[in-house]
């Protein structure tokens, strides 16, 4: 119960939701606060995310989705190397 607890307070403070979406190959992030001064009566539950997800066209089988607080996306380039003993 803790746990519920905790999870459902972490979503009323977060600001992004953002999808990986399998099927199409890619990454989508949606703003779910107001915008400062603005009213906003949206308190996600992981239900009320996922039907907001389906809504926008999302097949949730072929998405995993996460909230955080920032916008900041991190794109980097890497090459592969393979480690040897």
């Amino acid at each position: 119960m803790v746990r519920f607890h905790s999870t459902l307070l972490k979503l009323n403070t977060m600001k992004y939701i953002t999808i990986l979406d399998f099927e199409v190959g890619r990454v989508y992030q949606y703003n779910i606060k107001s915008e400062p001064g603005k009213f906003n009566d949206w308190n996600p539950d992981s239900e009320s995310i996922e039907d907001f997800l389906s809504s926008v066209g999302h097949r949730l089988k072929d998405c995993e989705w996460m909230v955080h607080n920032d916008k900041l996306v991190i794109s980097r380039s890497a090459r592969w190397t393979r480690f040897t003993k």
